[in-house]
């Protein structure tokens, strides 16, 4: 079943979306009670601000225009993360071919994470509350936490057998939009604490595992999040890097679009690492106190990305 609606979220969003968007595949059903055995973490596990969030607007928002959230499943993404209209598709399976899926674990899904399933002609979609893929912020009636109008919350275990629905993995994007604020591992971020690497440049296991976490979220990292470095947490290191001296100003280095370091990249550590206490020349040539610089800097950028 599909079904086509204007997409609304204030007044003048609904001027200006001129866009359909659509409902979730599978079969309509009436509403059954939900199903606790499905889902045992929300209660217990701490509650990130997008589940907050979450909680908000399904208070604000128990029906969907007056009618039930049955079935607009992308319509609830839509709203709740405030996407913008490019993302919008018509049915939550078109939307997904238009993501890019980082992992089939949903164990390892970061907050803010689109989970997606393949299930009756339009698919499926649900947003990650808390990391993990165990509190999933959903509009079906297959709900194991219901706060309104088929809107609520499953696991993706609990709602995968609940409906038979085929898992597809899970995205940061939806079709190219995000939820603001999303990026945490499960847990929150207080699960990883902040590197040292920032003040003495000298990198550890939690160094890397903030920028694993940062690539995985921001650059399509797909190795596992385990504080080993390695060519690919290399080269999403070097790209993290070179975002935050981008952000500092110019000349820019391409470094960040590739993670390949070159002239311009290592004079652009050497200028913002006198920030860091760097005290050697400015020649774009690196050496033992330009990689110290270059570590700092990742560090202070890591640290502040969650």
């Amino acid at each position: 079943m599909m079904r086509f609606n204007w997409m609304t979220w204030s007044p003048a969003l609904l001027v200006s979306a001129g866009l359909m968007l659509a409902a979730c595949g599978g079969a309509e059903v009436e509403a059954p009670g939900p199903d606790v055995s499905a889902i045992g973490t929300v209660e217990g596990e701490a509650n990130s601000p997008i589940y907050d969030r979450a909680r908000a607007f399904a208070a604000a928002n128990p029906k969907r225009d007056g009618g039930s959230w049955n079935q607009w499943c992308g319509s609830l993404m839509v709203r709740f993360g405030q996407l913008p209209d490019s993302a919008v598709r018509p049915t939550a399976i078109e939307a997904y071919r238009a993501s890019r899926i980082v992992s089939l674990d949903a164990s390892k899904a970061l907050t803010g994470a689109f989970h997606w399933w393949d299930i009756g002609s339009a698919g499926h979609v649900g947003a990650d509350l808390n990391g993990g893929g165990g509190t999933v912020f959903m509009a079906t009636y297959n709900l194991s936490q219901s706060w309104g109008d088929a809107i609520g919350v499953n696991s993706v275990s609990g709602y995968s057998a609940k409906t038979g629905a085929r898992y597809l993995g899970w995205s940061m994007d939806y079709a190219g939009g995000k939820i603001a604020g999303g990026g945490q591992a499960p847990g929150g971020s207080s699960s990883l604490p902040q590197t040292t690497t920032e003040f003495d440049g000298i990198p550890g296991e939690i160094y890397y595992k903030r920028i694993q976490t940062v690539g995985q979220r921001d650059y399509g990292y797909t190795g596992p999040i385990d504080g080993v470095t390695g060519p690919n947490t290399e080269k999403i290191r070097v790209r993290i890097t070179a975002r935050e001296l981008n952000r500092r100003g110019g000349p820019r280095t391409s470094a960040e679009d590739d993670g390949i370091p070159g002239s311009i990249y290592w004079t652009r550590v050497q200028t913002v690492g006198r920030e860091f206490g760097y005290t050697g020349p400015i020649d774009g040539i690196p050496g033992a106190n330009t990689s110290k610089a270059e570590h700092k800097i990742c560090a202070y950028a890591v640290n502040r990305a969650f």
